[in-house]
């Protein structure tokens, strides 16, 4: 029986011009919550959080293992600072890298050149780099993929998303986009409000117009981009601004909403909220 690679369900929305939703998965990480997530049919993109959470690449390889059952693309998002961290991530079978607190195009090009193989013979607009070689992990089925088939598959199916949210990020938002590999640009309005000094406040006009900014270095680039927008109200506010990957929130947004309900199923009353403001988390995952 042969082995076919499977294409990234989530970046074929994209490249036709389609938005995809993203669900966060940190706190509460566990095969059977990425398979109920998964069977709802709402989400195209399951988002782990390892800059935040201790989640092992064997943990993370498990979960992809599990979300591989559905027509869903997972990415996870971690600080990328050398490259073994790039490849082992990669080589656990996720769909792409969300590289937080991307603030320079050197930076930039170091992720790419550590997430991108070197390819001999490239295909058109097909970035190549110095990706650590294994050939065995879950992203290759093991060896049972030809060399210079998974390399060109993993090169051309893989997301990189350079996450701009801080003032120096922003302020390089432009070179950061022109960076060949870099698929697109991620708004992080949590920490960037809070790096402004205004925690929490992710609608404040100065973060709105930050990620109007990020919007514009994207499309400058021929490039799309993505944010994390907790209401209705932002979340309008980004897909008007043309964003293709936008997240609502995650596991603790849908943990708090639910114990919310059952607490007003016994009370009859609205529940009072069950963490602090600073703490709500609609704004803790929109960093």
């Amino acid at each position: 029986m042969s082995i076919i690679h499977r294409p990234n369900l989530a970046l074929a929305k994209i490249r036709q011009n389609q938005t995809v939703h993203a669900y966060v998965l940190g706190n509460f990480v566990s095969p059977r919550h990425v398979d109920f997530v998964c069977q709802s049919g709402v989400f195209d993109v399951l988002w782990f959080d390892l800059e935040h959470f201790d989640i092992s690449t064997d943990t993370l390889a498990t979960m992809n293992l599990v979300a591989k059952s559905w027509p869903i693309t997972s990415i996870a998002r971690a600080y990328i600072d050398n490259y073994q961290t790039a490849a082992r991530l990669l080589e656990t079978g996720i769909g792409g890298l969300m590289c937080s607190m991307v603030d320079t195009s050197e930076a930039a090009r170091k992720i790419v050149n550590w997430t991108k193989f070197n390819n001999p013979t490239p295909g058109p607009d097909e970035t190549t780099g110095q990706r650590g070689w294994n050939g065995g992990g879950i992203d290759a089925r093991y060896g049972a993929f030809p060399a210079l088939d998974y390399i060109a598959h993993q090169n051309r199916e893989t997301i990189v998303l350079a996450q701009i949210e801080t003032p120096l990020g922003l302020e390089n938002a432009q070179d950061i986009a022109n960076v060949p590999g870099v698929d697109a640009l991620f708004f992080g309005p949590g920490d960037f409000a809070h790096r402004i000094g205004k925690p929490g406040q992710i609608g404040d006009p100065k973060v709105r117009a930050a990620m109007a900014t990020v919007a514009k270095a994207a499309a400058k680039a021929g490039k799309w981009w993505g944010t994390v927008a907790p209401t209705r109200e932002l979340y309008l506010q980004a897909k008007d601004l043309g964003a293709r990957l936008i997240s609502p929130g995650g596991d603790v947004k849908v943990m708090t909403l639910g114990l919310k309900q059952l607490t007003q199923t016994i009370t009859g009353e609205s529940a009072q909220p069950t963490v602090a403001p600073a703490r709500d988390p609609a704004v803790k995952e929109g960093r």
